[in-house]
């Protein structure tokens, strides 16, 4: 067979029909398109067909009805030719019995003529009936065979098209091998038309290309559309297995929890999975879905692009998904998951797929500390997967704000709160989320709540969290004196926690005056983590490592800097918390070696953009709030110093960019770290830019007195430089 078949991945929602009630074929300037829906029939098809092709259905059903006219009258002669050729072949045998001898007439001569010819023809009549290209075979067969008439009033109207039209089929990979489909329409197309395009599932194109070759197809060109446009649901393409597991998918998506912080509909394959398996009543073979469930889900992704991923693990629904009313599914699924939670808690890993659980049996579990172990197993989820936004997108929703544990007048008020129920080490693992979401002041109250627990390890938390609130002077006086060493070998994380704070908040303030109390504490951390013969935490050793390139940059020798950082890189099972943050302060020391240099050599400049961009979009995949000001402040510092030296319009608009975005995350977290320098950066950039100043300049000049001695100094040098360099007016603070 020459026609030209072409099997289309990637584009399967090209066609124009958008209902079931829409026509099945249309005809356009491409050609012809066929789309099948699962609810199609025969009828349907040929109905559409006579529309598409006009008079060509009335034409045959005129001669449809003339041959079986004529059909019907070659039989009653035949019958009557029977009929005369018995009584004939009676009358002759009677002779031959009875008058043998006897004399033939005229009259004998013509009956036995009938008589032979009678013989003659049912003796041939097999011969002609499987003769080759038999029309009269044809022709009883259109006449007694229900699909071969179809066939014939089917080839007859496509009689009416061009040979050399195009013909685009889709949605036709699903059906069984004996499907009318396959058994009457495809092989006529492909006997009519040079060209018939298939349009398919990825997964099923060579399964499809196959049944092509064995209806005579010699040759099935393959071609992949990766970026196809999808503008709506296709939903009524699903066959209804399809729409089983479409359905399923809906049920295991955040689709019926709200928030006001996250439009995304983020879907749990975990619980997709598990309900497959679990959930349909898997006695009856058509209700087991999960045969089909990888497929489907790639389908969704390159066939149907009903969804798409986001970051490591979220797989979310696109914009063309529509919602679908299940509030029966949702009751029935809510009550086994109810019944199952134990079980559930043991299987599922991801953080949504513990949202969701949590949201579904929250109001109809009667024993409370089966909710609060779903919660105990989300905050430890999203931790591990590092899905931080997770806590600023769903938590409060779901718990609230933390009370104040020193209110002791609000005790019955918060009697009922969940942060009252959760264990400590996942009140421990919250605290640190809230960190990292930049919610200080709830960690904060979480850190004086179990403050009694443990006043050395919780002195140290608060610090930090007063370190991370821009307070340099709380957060030191927060700390205790000294720590007593325990008189066991095994060595302890607060003593290693305490050594890092303490000399970090030194560093990172630049206090000259507690500097070498700052080297000596690190020099402590360092005979600590090498004092024994047990494994170092990596976490110990990043810390330690990045808190002595810190104090490598203090004294101006940026290059051991730099080597410290690579010794932080190199450290395995971290996450892109950590390298994210390494790569932000080595884009510091390249920065700093390009003004040590004198603005000289660009390609340092350029190296240190290029690891902040990296930084930031590390710090960026986790949804890191709590340290994403001084990022975005490093890099914009980055961007500005370049500007120095080469005029560019695009670097000035990236700087204007980075640092609204951080002093908006300032404002949200009621923190002011590094918030005048972040002004300042962006008053330079906009008066490059030649916009207006004012009001950003007047926040500056109020806040002025509130920064330390090393950010002020940061802020005069910054100016100095560009003021230095003819790029702007002195600015008066």
């Amino acid at each position: 067979m020459k026609t030209k078949s072409t099997i289309i991945s990637g584009d399967l929602n090209k066609f124009s029909r958008k209902t079931k009630d829409d026509s099945i074929i249309k005809k356009n300037e491409n050609g012809i398109e066929i789309t099948y829906f699962d609810t199609d029939s025969l009828d349907d098809f040929e109905s559409s067909l006579n529309s598409v092709c006009g008079n060509s259905s009335s034409f045959f059903k005129l001669r449809k009805k003339i041959s079986t006219l004529f059909l019907s009258v070659i039989s009653v002669i035949i019958i009557l030719f029977a009929l005369i050729s018995s009584s004939l072949y009676e009358d002759m045998f009677k002779k031959i019995l009875f008058e043998t001898p006897f004399d033939l007439g005229f009259n004998d001569y013509i009956s036995l003529f009938f008589v032979l010819i009678f013989f003659f023809g049912l003796l041939m009549m097999p011969s002609i009936l499987e003769g080759e290209s038999s029309q009269l075979k044809d022709g009883l067969q259109s006449w007694f065979n229900k699909d071969t008439r179809r066939l014939k009033r089917l080839q007859v109207a496509l009689q009416e098209l061009d040979k050399k039209t195009s013909v685009n089929i889709y949605n036709v990979d699903i059906l069984e091998k004996n499907h009318w489909m396959y058994r009457l329409i495809i092989p006529t197309l492909l006997k009519n038309f040079d060209e018939v395009n298939f349009y398919l599932r990825n997964d099923l194109k060579k399964v499809f290309a196959n049944r092509l070759k064995k209806l005579g197809v010699s040759e099935v060109n393959f071609e992949n559309v990766r970026n196809g446009k999808f503008d709506s649901d296709i939903e009524f393409l699903l066959s209804s297995k399809e729409k089983k597991l479409y359905t399923l998918m809906h049920l295991s998506s955040t689709k019926f929890i709200s928030s006001s912080k996250c439009q995304k509909t983020f879907i749990s394959l975990e619980l997709f999975e598990y309900c497959g398996r679990n959930f349909f009543d898997t006695k009856n073979d058509s209700n087991i879905l999960i045969s089909g469930f990888q497929n489907f889900i790639n389908r969704s992704f390159d066939d149907f692009k009903f969804v798409k991923q986001e970051k490591s693990a979220q797989i979310y629904f696109s914009s063309i998904v529509k919602n679908k009313e299940l509030d029966d599914e949702k009751r029935s699924l809510s009550y086994y998951l109810r019944n199952h939670i134990e079980e559930c808690l043991d299987y599922f890993d991801n953080p949504i797929s513990l949202l969701i659980l949590y949201y579904y049996v929250k109001d109809i579990v009667l024993d409370e500390k089966r909710t609060i172990a779903i919660l105990q197993k989300l905050i430890l989820a999203i931790k591990n997967k590092q899905q931080y936004s997770l806590i600023d997108n769903y938590w409060f929703d779901i718990a609230g704000e933390m009370f104040n544990p020193q209110l002791i007048e609000n005790f019955e008020l918060t009697n009922n709160s969940i942060y009252r129920k959760l264990s400590i080490e996942s009140l421990d693992d919250l605290k640190f989320l809230f960190e990292r979401n930049g919610y200080f002041q709830q960690a904060l109250l979480i850190s004086q709540y179990l403050f009694e627990i443990n006043p050395n390890k919780y002195a140290v938390d608060i610090s930090s969290l007063y370190e991370r609130m821009g307070d340099f002077n709380k957060a030191y006086e927060t700390l205790p004196e000294n720590i007593d060493k325990k008189t066991n070998n095994q060595i302890e994380e607060i003593e290693v926690k305490f050594l890092q704070r303490k000399s970090w908040i030194i560093v990172s303030k630049r206090d000259e005056e507690k500097k070498q109390e700052g080297l000596k504490l690190l020099e402590a951390l360092k005979n600590l983590l090498y004092s024994h013969s047990n494994d170092n935490k990596p976490i110990w050793l990043w810390h330690y490592y990045n808190i002595k390139a810190n104090y490598c940059e203090w004294n101006e020798d940026y290059e051991m800097a730099i080597e410290n950082y690579k010794k932080c890189l190199a450290i395995p099972n971290l996450g892109d918390f950590e390298y994210g943050g390494t790569f932000i302060n080595m884009s510091i020391s390249y920065r700093f070696k390009f003004i040590f240099e004198d603005f000289k050599n660009i390609e340092t400049i350029d190296k240190s953009i290029h690891m902040g961009d990296i930084g930031l979009l590390l710090k960026t995949s986790v949804g890191d709030r709590d340290e994403m000001p001084v990022v975005l402040h490093n890099q914009a510092l980055n961007i500005l110093y370049k500007s120095l030296v080469i005029d560019d319009k695009k670097c000035l608009e990236t700087v204007d960019k980075l640092t609204l975005e951080a002093i908006e995350i300032l404002d949200s977290t009621n923190s002011i770290k590094r918030l005048g320098i972040l002004l300042c950066e962006n008053i330079i950039a906009n008066i490059l830019l030649g916009k207006p100043t004012v009001n950003i300049m007047a926040r500056l000049k109020e806040h002025i007195n509130l920064v330390d001695t090393y950010e002020k100094n940061q802020i005069d040098c910054l100016i100095e430089k560009f003021v230095k360099k003819g790029k702007i007016h002195d600015i008066s603070l």
